[in-house]
């Protein structure tokens, strides 16, 4: 009897428990009859059929107010740097991405919990609002873009947290480019693209100081070598940097762009670089506001193949008025003098220095 009861007892248990699980599922279920149900869909519904029309693109983030504009003669332009080219891609990737984009969820519509997705209103707040307008000034898309975000589903893109400007109600949404809101991420970046292997030799002449090269001979040498008399005694050529300066040619980038006519080059830095296909190209630094900016300029060597006059003349062409901001490490780099690439020799094992007597 005992263990038909405690089977009884058992049984009824579990019946039990299956109730209330039931009951709360019930209950779950008249709770969402009661909600209103979200239908996923375009977050600016239209815009996709009017992307054409595309004039102006205004983006203010807390790092400040720009615009991109298109000129029917020269295409999109950055009017803040003189009217300098924007990246084109970087141009179509957010107009695609703002007509691809699709809400996902609802999220919060508290004003005090928006800082935390990054949708605050700018240029106080944390978030970046992008605003497109037609040739008339009309705008056809607003929208304040977050923090972006996983996805749980597998439909692809990339979530981002979106808001509308003026309305609190926040949403994950679903786009196929991230948005950028900082200005050097919209500068053309194809000044020139000199591959490593072609790089033969480059020379600096500081501001100061007497000028030196670094030079690889073949191109099958896989260093460069520091030309001109030897390191000084007790020191040692670093060939870590020396394998640096080379880089300023094969992997040149910036970050910000100005006309040249804003900067006095009277007493700039030069580098000439010289390419194994007999392509020069000419650098002239100087610093100013906090960092250091290069004019370039190239000329292919006297009989030289066609190619390498087209390169050059491709490269004056798209130089020819701007000056380039280069990055904090490139520009030390670029201003270095000779003695810059020596670092004090090691001690021999035992610390006894190298030629030291035995």
């Amino acid at each position: 009897m005992t263990d038909f009861r405690r089977r009884k007892l058992l049984i009824l248990g579990g019946l039990a428990a299956v109730s209330v699980v039931l009951a709360a599922g019930a209950v779950t279920l008249r709770a969402r009859e009661g909600q209103v149900r979200f239908t996923p869909g375009e977050f600016l519904p239209g815009f996709a059929a009017h992307v054409k029309e595309a004039s102006r693109i205004h983006i203010v983030s807390h790092d400040g107010a720009f615009d991109v504009v298109f000129d029917p003669a020269k295409g999109w332009l950055l009017p803040a740097r003189g009217n300098y080219p924007a990246d084109f891609e970087q141009v179509r990737h957010a107009l695609i991405g703002l007509a691809a984009l699709q809400t996902v969820e609802p999220k919060t519509s508290r004003a005090d919990w928006l800082p935390y997705i990054g949708l605050e209103t700018p240029p106080k707040g944390n978030g970046t609002t992008i605003t497109v307008s037609d040739k008339a000034g009309k705008t056809l898309a607003s929208v304040i873009v977050g923090n972006s975000a996983e996805l749980d589903n597998v439909q692809g893109g990339t979530g981002v947290f979106v808001r509308r400007p003026g309305d609190n109600q926040s949403y994950l949404a679903r786009t196929v480019f991230a948005f950028q809101g900082k200005l050097p991420d919209w500068l053309e970046s194809g000044v020139m693209s000199v591959e490593p292997a072609r790089v033969n030799s480059v020379t600096i002449t500081p501001p100061s100081g007497a000028a030196f090269t670094v030079l690889r001979e073949h191109t099958s040498d896989r260093q460069y070598s520091l030309q001109g008399a030897p390191a000084p005694k007790g020191f040692s050529t670093n060939p870590a940097r020396v394998n640096l300066i080379p880089q300023l040619i094969s992997d040149f980038a910036f970050v910000d762009v100005r006309p040249a006519s804003e900067l006095d080059f009277s007493k700039a830095a030069h580098l000439k670089a010289h390419t194994f296909d007999m392509q020069n190209i000419r650098m002239d630094a100087v610093e100013a506001d906090g960092g250091v900016w290069v004019r370039i300029s190239a000329e292919a060597d006297p009989g030289t193949p066609t190619m390498q006059r087209q390169e050059a003349g491709m490269i004056n062409t798209k130089a020819a008025k701007w000056a380039y901001k280069l990055s904090p490490d490139k520009g030390r780099l670029l201003m270095m003098k000779r003695e810059d690439l020596f670092t004090k020799a090691d001690p021999a094992p035992g610390g006894f220095s190298f030629g030291a007597p035995n």
